[in-house]
């Protein structure tokens, strides 16, 4: 018998609650890190990370104490069957309309299939051909890409940020002077986990973003794991930098060419440019529709992969076989090992008794739940992408699923129903109501009750003005006829109607592919009964990032 523990999500440790719950809204779409991680609050964003993992106790047909053989090629062969039947019931109950799996073993591409198709309502189907946005299985390719960079003696995992980006700085000056470019890819530099994805949502590109982490208050360094986007981009940036180029180049000729990935990049526009590609998709009145786009240029090492089942098989060879394709050496080993070791405890506050789980640089490496050394990733954008892989060095096994849907543990659950057919036999659990499960909260509706009794807002014009702090910029807000209007990010980029909730509080719809979820806003009022601050969140008497005080 099989006995599923679910361990607790673990919160990371945020400067203020109040900016927690706001912030946390504005999130939403910035990609994520699964199965073994972190999540944050859902009011102003929604996905973007999760941390919810699974073991097997009290197992008496599962030895916990010894590795599973390696499976040869005809044992794998002998589960492609069950392979196909996996991936479609999976597709069937999610509604997830596509995916894309790999299978390598070895030095050996065993597997690659396309279930499903590209878009709905269209007939053209998935093959193992077709592109497919990656989001944040960006961040283990990438860390491939910064090994290359490392294995050519171009720079060291262990450079500071600051001496490839002089002018790269962050609130403490001692960490500023310090931090590493794998602090970063570990998420060990003490930013919060939120830091930049904010910025991102409102328009602000990759320079300014990097630039505005200054702003931030940090949290422990080196001894608190808070997975940040914009903190592993600022890493893959300082790489690249070192290799004298931008990252979407590096990883051209450090990985996507050597290793003959024609169709993989680091720039949207490539994707966008692919004939045979999956679009993303989200659920509007209840069916899945390609109604959403997701441009994430802006933390390119952290989520702006785009490849499909047939690259992604080849870097999977490389992953399992010290750096090479067959004889031919593509990173050199010793610095791609580096990024298979533990960094930093990642689900701190689990019991010691589970399995070991750490983060590594850019990868999730420990134990996985059949008691096995796994190296793992996830990647979800909330507008409809998710990506897995699922690495088994002592059995020389990988899996790649790539899916068109959003993270409803469709990709998850595939690849772990297969890994339990080759190492144990038989899928263990049902996977995809044990992903749907643990994910279907993260993309709930969040809509606050109002009170019995709802104070009337004051005159619109009451609340007109420009809004800013160093970090966020210029919020500006105007009366437009019947509506208060708020516009934000690099000249006006984003525009929002506010709608009145109770006295000074007004919420927006920050988050479109989740319909009836608002973002709380507030005013501070003065005595002349105009205001004088906006505040991120329901509390009037927040301070810090959270307050932007009136400046015109």
């Amino acid at each position: 018998m099989v006995t599923l523990t679910v361990r607790p999500f673990a919160i990371p440790i945020v400067r203020d609650a109040r900016i927690a719950t706001y912030r946390a809204r504005m999130t939403m779409n910035r990609g994520w890190q699964s199965p073994i991680g972190t999540m944050r609050g859902k009011v102003f964003a929604s996905v973007v990370i999760l941390g919810i993992v699974a073991t097997t106790a009290g197992c008496s047909t599962v030895q916990q104490d010894s590795l599973a053989s390696s499976p040869s090629s005809s044992d794998i062969t002998s589960t492609l069957g069950q392979l196909d039947a996996i991936a479609e019931d999976a597709l069937k109950r999610t509604g997830v309309p596509g995916a894309a799996v790999a299978v390598v073993q070895g030095d050996k591409v065993v597997y690659t299939k396309g279930y499903g198709l590209r878009e709905v309502g269209k007939p053209d189907p998935v093959d193992a051909d077709t592109v497919f946005q990656l989001a944040s299985l960006s961040k283990s390719i990438g860390s491939t890409v910064v090994s290359g960079i490392v294995g050519a003696g171009k720079a060291s995992w262990d450079d500071p940020i600051t001496k490839w980006l002089p002018t790269f700085a962050l609130s403490d000056p001692w960490v500023t002077k310090n931090v590493t470019i794998a602090d970063m890819y570990a998420h060990r530099s003490g930013l919060p986990g939120d830091s930049g994805n904010d910025l991102e949502a409102m328009g602000y590109d990759q320079a300014e973003i990097l630039k505005r982490l200054r702003f931030e208050p940090l949290g422990p360094f080196r001894n608190q794991y808070s997975y940040s986007n914009f903190g592993l981009t600022s890493g893959g940036v300082a790489a690249a930098t070192a290799d004298g180029t931008t990252f979407a180049d590096a990883a051209q000729y450090r990985l996507f060419k050597p290793a003959g990935m024609t169709s993989s990049s680091y720039r949207y526009s490539d994707y966008l440019s692919q004939s045979n590609k999956a679009l993303i998709h989200s659920k509007v009145n209840g069916k899945y529709e390609a109604a959403f786009t997701r441009e994430p240029d802006a933390q390119d090492p952290a989520g702006g992969a785009s490849s499909n089942a047939t690259d992604l098989a080849q870097w999977l060879r490389i992953e399992l076989n010290e750096g090479k394709l067959g004889d031919k050496p593509i990173v050199p080993a010793e610095a791609l090992d580096r990024a298979h070791r533990p960094v930093i405890d990642n689900r701190p506050g689990t019991p010691v008794t589970a399995p070991a789980n750490f983060y590594g640089l850019g990868w999730n490496v420990g134990l996985d739940d059949r008691n096995q050394v796994m190296w793992s990733h996830s990647g979800a954008f909330s507008q409809g992408a998710g990506t897995t892989v699922r690495v088994f060095p002592n059995q020389k096994l990988g899996i790649i699923v790539l899916t068109n849907g959003p993270p409803v543990g469709a990709a998850e659950a595939i690849a772990d129903a297969y890994a339990d057919v080759v190492l144990q036999g038989s899928a263990q659990q049902d996977w995809v109501k044990v992903w749907g499960d643990r994910l279907a909260p993260l993309l709930a509706p969040s809509q606050p009750t109002p009170p019995a009794s709802v104070t009337a807002p004051a005159a619109l014009t009451s609340y007109e003005g420009t809004y800013s702090n160093p970090y966020y910029g210029d919020f500006v807000v105007t009366a437009q006829g019947s509506d208060l209007v708020m516009t934000v990010g690099p000249h006006g980029a984003k525009t929002y109607t506010l709608t009145p909730f109770n006295g000074n509080e007004f919420l927006f719809d920050f988050s479109p592919e989740i319909p009836q979820s608002q973002s709380p806003i507030v005013f501070a009022m003065g005595a002349d009964g105009k205001a004088t601050a906006l505040v991120l969140g329901p509390d009037p008497k927040a301070e810090g990032l959270v307050r932007l005080p009136r400046t015109k």
